[in-house]
Order: C-alpha cells, then structure tokens, then sequence
C-alpha cells in the first residue's frame, strides 16, 4: 500500500535604459495632478480585487480561491508586492486559498476568483505598460455537477469552451478550483500544479507514481533519484517539482518512444526511476508502468464525455489515495542492479534506456497539522538574536520551506512572520525548490553587517532548532586575501552552512549588489543555487528572445545539452518537461567536437501565424567570461564562479558570448523525430553528418528537414 501524506544584445541595452527612464519619468508624473492614478502600480491591483468582489461579493478565506500567473508574465513581477498587500489585507492564506501557476514570459497576465459557496469564478486579464488597466472581464458560475448534469448543460459550457471565455484557461481554471473545493486536493498536489498550470490525469499519475516511488524506494538520507521519463506525458512536472529533479541539475532526463516500442516493453511503461544510494553503495533502475485503463475503467467517466469531464472524474478517482492500491495501476517492469557508466550511457543523446538496460529485443493517514507557529517565531527570534532587526532595506531570507516533505504546515505562520516585519516578497525573499528529504532551513543575510545566521529546524516528535551557526560573508572581505580565502575555504569544506555554503553566499552578496535581476532570480528559484551555469542560461534566452522575439503565437521547443542553463528555459519560458518544452540528452565528447565545443543546444522555434519551424542551434562561449571577469586560476570555485557571475549579470557584457551555429528550416516529422529516445537530435538536422558545410548563411534556406 502506498503510504501517507509522504505519497546584439543591442535591443536588450536599449530596453534597460528605456526601463530605467520609464522608472525615473513614473515618479515625476505621480507628482503631476490627475497622473498618480494612471502609474500607480498598486492601484491595479486594487482594482482587480476590486473588481472581484463587485461580482462575486466578500472575498475571504473560507470560500475563496484565486489561480493566477502573476509573475511569469514579462516584468509582471512588479506587482506582487501589491498584489500580496491586497491578499493579505483580506486575511488569506497563500496555502488556502491561492494557486501561482507558471506560464510562458509572453502570456497575459491573469487572475481567477473562485468562490466556492457560490460557484462562481470572475476572470481578469490587465494589461500594463504605458496604461495599467483591466483588458478583460467575465463572471460564470463554473460547479462542475452544474455544468454536468445534463446534455443540455454539457452543451452550454462547451459552448463557452469552445468560444473561449476564459481565454483558453477554461479546463485549467475549472478542474483545479472543483477539485479545491472538495477540500480533498493535497497540497503537495498542488505545489505540482504551480509548474505544471493545469489539472489532468497526466499530472496526477505522476503524483501516484511519486509516492510509489518513495513508499518502495524510501528517499532516506543520501538516497536519490534520476529521472528517465521515458514516454514523456505530464507527469514529468511532479518529479521535477516534488523530487528538485530539474534538467539543469541532472535530475531527468526527458525522451519519447515510438507506438511500437511502448507495446514492445509493455506493461504501459511510465519511465525509469535510477535510486542511487550513497549509504549502500548501491545504483538500481526501477522501471515502471502506469496503466490509464485502469483510471478510465473505474472513475465513472462515460465514453461521449468531453475531455474536461472525463479528465476531471479521472483526476478525482486519482485524488482518493484508496484507489492507488487498484491492480494494474502502477506496475513494476524491472529492477536492474547498473554502475555509473550504465547510467552514464542511459543519459546519451541516441541511447534509448530501455536498450541500454536490455528491456526492449489506500487511504493513508494524515498526521495532524502540528503546532508551527511557536517554531517560525523561535526562528525569526533566533536570526534578530543574531543580526538585529530584521527590516526591509538590509534583509534577505532564503529558505527552502515548502519543499522539504510536510514543511507546508509552516508557510502561512512563516509569511505570517515574514509580512509582520514590513518586508517584500520581492525585495527580501528567495524561496527555493529542494528535493523532499532534504532539511527545512532557513538563511537570514544583513546587508549592512554583511552577517548570515543560518538556521535548521526538525518538526516531527519535536518542533525545535536544531543546527544553527552565524558567519560573516561578505564577499570582498572574505576574498581580499590569501589568509581570508583560506579561511572561508576550510569553512566550506568543514560545511559551516551543512553544504549550503556557496548557494548563500553567492546569492546574498549578488542581491547585496541591488543588480541582481529578479527574472534571474526567479530562475535562481527552481535551480537553487547560483552559478555561471545559470548565468549562461539567462544570456541565452535574452539572446533568444532578442532574436526571435516570443510573439503571440511563437513558442521555444528546446533539446539541450544539458548544463544547469536549463532550468532558466524551465522557468523562464515554461518549458517544463512535463509539457514537452525542454528535451535533455548529454553527447560525446566526439559529438561536441564534431559540432563545435561551445554547443549549447537546439532551440526550435515555432510561428503559428508564418506556418514556420526553425530549428536555432546555439552555441555559448564561456572561455569569454572567465577571461574577462577577473578571477585568477588559483581562486577556489567560490571565488571564480561569483566573480563569472557578476561579470554576466551585467547585460553590456554579454555581446560575443552566443553564436548561432546553424538555423535550419524544419517541419513537424523532423520535430517528433528529434524527440524519440533512440535518435541524436543533431542527426536529425543533419549537424553530424554535414559538418563541413554549416553555417547560418547557407542554412537558412535549407529546405525542410524530413523524417
């Protein structure tokens, strides 16, 4: 049985220097008459809440549920602060009653209303810019037993589906505030929704996968898991946001299999989860299945049912923990004893990991919410014990609270806290994805002192501190000898932060900076550590985005060689395995040098109104930045890595780092070929056998690449 709750850049210049005089030229009008109303940005969202209320009344915690988007959406981050003032003023609870879903960089910014009493949802689209102001409004009432009770309501709502009145969140917006008002969707289901942006099957089936995973597998201290999620649907999402196994950090690697290959596996093949146990020495690959006839057999969803019935009840059937005990549901296909080079040949671009591994010739329990708020408080009392006050011009936390498995039960007392002291979700706080069996901690960085404490808490018998140290890390006086690097460096290896140490320190002396670009720091969310790795995935999607604007109706499909840059396309551009955005396979040292050792990846480019495929291979040169950033090659990592960093965080730096190393014209068989597990992208597009001949100029009008 499953167990318990546990289951060029010119344009990019231009567009700073345009920002900083629109800042500057905004608080000059706030002080012209009859213009503060216009630039104020917190009155938007005043007026959205507003605007809310007009249609569906009070809006309190007992009855409310809002799904927005707000900070994905280009600069949309400037309104969270506001949006949270007008959120917390109202005595909501950011586990209760509010779902931040990401979406692409070139989506409108949006938000949902659900009011459960009544059933009624008020969608709002605002656009800002040179006018901040509601683009777009409807009210419906959207009980999912109203719209399904008959032929005739069925009809009406697909109606509006069909026309769009949410503007084509419909079935997202409709299942996941049903399923809220249950009272019966997990919260750490929804934590996967956050990266995923909507409710399906697919998704759900990663959850029961993820806990099959770690009843059977448990993810004790020094386990971990890699990732084949081979066929890929959305389950992917769960294990990225649930496990901390991102593309970036080499946490999954993501491939499709041909109708032929899946019936030759059989048994519904789901993926291949490799457990690598540090404590045993062990590695093992578990392959499962996961059967979705088992799902549409019992969850009562008729075959003339529109998708977002029989979706919905089969998610609904997937939230009852009774039925993941169902025969059939999830199967294990094999458990294969491997070393490093098998996984090492499992990773590589053309290996298909069913080959390479000779496999292709209940309800539980919940524990009680435990008392939380005395440990937030014992917390944030321990830090001001150490730093001083804790305000918002020389604070900055990072944490990893909502992570770890069951530290949600602290979020509302945390910002409860956190918003207790005047500071900014913007300005003061990083919160960063981690696997679930990590420790729940908690680093408070002054500016001013330039001091960190660093706290661990436990919360099972016993809600309590358990570790904490306060060092001061201040970047230059920790750098500005040979005796004070030593210093820092023996700190490092003693673990002084429990292994957190380059993490804080580079990111809290980046944001000490005030340049530390909050869309880079989003990106800093979901990759949890800051490095030139990530650096570069910022430049290269800036450069994308210069070059290949994301229009309406553009969309980045991306095969990366991975490095950690690839979490920025995860967060950045939505490109989540779990929805087919990013493709992640490693090569050769003989493939690289084949194509060219700077390779960073394929970026294709879909323009729904030209009809057109492109296929951008990329390259990235970072020999550029470590010749220029000024670290020395005797420096520590910690040194040189941060010093990389700061040298890329200013974008007049960045021209000369990315190269485009071919665009290829492709068409849709090219595209579903480059995705399939036994097949090398660079193959497809012909990198690896015309070498010779690339070049932008005469590929750009190669004809289209067939299968």
């Amino acid at each position: 049985m499953i167990g318990r709750r546990g289951c060029t850049n010119k344009k990019i210049k231009t567009k700073i220097t345009s920002f900083v005089f629109l800042t500057v030229l905004v608080f000059s009008l706030c002080f012209i008459p009859g213009m503060a109303a216009e630039t104020d940005s917190s009155e938007l969202m005043a007026q959205v809440f507003a605007a809310a209320e007009s249609n569906l009344g009070n809006i309190g915690p007992e009855n409310t549920l809002i799904i927005t988007d707000l900070g994905s959406p280009a600069e949309s981050y400037v309104f969270l602060d506001n949006f949270y003032s007008e959120f917390n003023g109202r005595n909501l609870k950011y586990t209760d009653n509010l779902l931040v879903v990401q979406n692409a960089r070139n989506a409108p910014l949006w938000f949902a209303f659900f009011d459960k009493a009544s059933g009624k949802c008020a969608y709002i689209e605002v656009t800002y810019g040179d006018e901040e102001k509601i683009s777009y409004q409807v009210t419906e009432n959207i009980n999912f037993n109203g719209l399904s009770k008959n032929k005739k309501s069925i009809e009406a709502w697909n109606q509006k589906v069909n026309s769009a009145v949410f503007k084509g969140h419909e079935f997202a917006i409709l299942t996941i505030s049903n399923a809220w008002a249950t009272g019966n969707l997990d919260y750490e289901l929804m934590q996967c929704l956050e990266i995923h942006n909507h409710f399906c099957p697919g998704v759900s089936s990663g959850f029961v996968l993820a806990n099959w995973m770690e009843e059977n597998y448990p993810l004790k201290e020094g386990v971990s898991y890699t990732v084949f999620s081979c066929p890929n649907w959305c389950k992917e999402d769960v294990f990225v946001k649930r496990w901390d196994a991102t593309p970036g950090k080499g946490g999954i690697f993501v491939s499709a299999l041909t109708d032929e290959e899946i019936e030759a596996i059989g048994n519904s093949p789901a993926g291949i989860f490799v457990v690598t146990d540090k404590n045993a020495g062990t590695m093992k690959a578990v392959a499962l299945g996961f059967d979705f006839d088992v799902v549409n057999a019992k969850c009562g969803a008729k075959k003339d049912d529109p998708a977002w019935i029989s979706k919905y009840l089969a998610d609904l059937w997937l939230m009852d923990r009774g039925n993941w005990d169902e025969e059939g549901l999830v199967t294990e296909i094999a458990v294969i004893d491997i070393d490093k080079d098998t996984l090492g040949e499992m990773k590589r671009a053309g290996s298909n990991p069913y080959e390479v591994l000779g496999l292709l010739n209940s309800n539980g329990n919940v524990n009680p919410p435990v008392e939380d708020k005395e440990l937030m408080d014992q917390v944030f009392s321990a830090a001001e014990a150490e730093l001083g006050t804790l305000g918002p011009e020389n604070t900055f936390i990072m944490t990893d609270i909502g992570s770890p498995a069951e530290s949600d039960f602290f979020l509302n007392n945390f910002y409860s806290e956190f918003y207790g002291k005047e500071l900014k979700y913007t300005k003061n706080l990083l919160v960063v994805q981690n696997a679930r069996n990590a420790p729940l901690w908690f680093a408070f960085f002054d500016k001013a002192s330039g001091k960190c404490a660093y706290i661990e808490v436990t919360y099972e018998n016993e809600d309590k501190i358990s570790y904490q140290a306060t060092e001061n890390i201040n970047f230059n006086e920790l750098s500005a000898s040979q005796e004070s690097i030593a210093a820092w460096s023996e700190k490092v290896n003693s673990k002084i932060f429990n292994g957190r140490e380059f993490a804080i320190l580079t990111i809290s002396n980046a944001w000490a900076t005030g340049n530390l670009d909050y869309e880079l720091m989003q990106c800093l969310e979901i990759h949890n550590h800051f490095c030139p790795g990530v650096s570069s995935g910022f430049v290269l999607a800036n450069w994308m985005e210069e070059n290949y604007p994301l229009e309406e109706g553009v969309s980045y499909t991306v095969f990366s060689t991975h490095w950690c840059k690839d979490d920025v396309f995860v967060k950045r551009w939505d490109a989540t395995p779990g929805k087919g955005g990013v493709f992640v396979s490693e090569l050769t040292d003989e493939e690289l040098e084949a194509i060219g050792s700077d390779l960073a990846g394929v970026f294709v480019v879909r323009d729904k109104n030209a009809g057109t495929l492109k296929a951008v291979v990329l390259g990235y040169n970072s020999d550029l930045a470590s010749a220029n950033c000024g670290a020395k090659e005797s420096d520590p990592d910690w040194v040189s890595k941060y010093m990389k960093d700061l040298w890329l965080m200013n974008p007049e730096n960045w021209d000369g780092l990315v190269t485009e190393i071919a665009v290829i014209d492709i068409d849709d068989a090219a595209l579903n070929e480059m995705k399939q597990a036994d097949t090398n992208p660079y193959v497809v597009i012909g990198l690896l056998n015309l070498v010779e001949d690339v070049s932008p100029q005469n590929l750009e009008s190669t004809e289209a690449v067939t299968a």
